[in-house]
């Protein structure tokens, strides 16, 4: 969380300063800073509403919820194992189910709730990733502001979504052993 925290609070100072020599007007800053409330707006209504769908109708076994091989191989050439747990996890605070580890690997209805919390978490930071450029058709806004938040907005969005990919595809596996080992009981 420190990370990502840093990561916002250099890139509004940085983007305040180039703004500040850009147009010499100290209103960049407050600027910036509504930009940065506004992308934070549009991703806490998102989350709202993609938690508003029943978990019944979430199916992490469905085929766009799938890796395909071709994915997992990226993710492994990306690192993703390495740095996955540096992405902070909020779950734990906006809905009460952290996902920073499996605490009950051999339950699968726990593993089932967890499947699909990854599947919320994906769908909502997919959702934020593109809804936020409709913050760019706001005229007032200078695109020296607007433009950099929401930049660093979506890289911020899309890493959770690499991150839930991953760990999705490994415990589904996990979910089929744990299957395959009742049936033999």
């Amino acid at each position: 969380m420190i990370l990502y925290l840093l990561i916002i609070f250099f890139s509004v100072v940085f983007i305040c300063i180039s703004n500040l020599v850009l147009y010499n007007s100290v209103a960049v800053c407050l600027w910036t800073v509504i930009a940065v409330l506004e992308v934070c707006a549009v991703d806490a209504l998102v989350a709202w509403i993609v938690h508003a769908v029943p978990e019944e109708k979430v199916n992490p076994f469905a085929p766009h919820y799938q890796v395909g091989s071709k994915e997992r191989k990226l993710y492994e050439k990306l690192g993703v194992r390495k740095w996955k747990d540096v992405i902070p996890e909020t779950g734990k605070y906006l809905c009460h189910f952290a996902k920073d580890k499996i605490a009950e690997p051999n339950d699968n209805v726990y593993l089932l709730k967890f499947l699909r919390e990854t599947c919320y978490a994906e769908v909502m930071h997919l959702l934020s990733f593109f809804l936020q450029f409709l913050l760019l058709i706001i005229p007032f806004y200078r695109a020296t502001i607007m433009v950099p938040v929401v930049c660093v907005n979506g890289f911020l969005q899309l890493l959770p979504v690499i991150v839930q990919r991953y760990n999705r595809c490994r415990m589904i596996k996990l979910y089929r052993f744990n299957e395959k080992r009742q049936k033999a009981i």
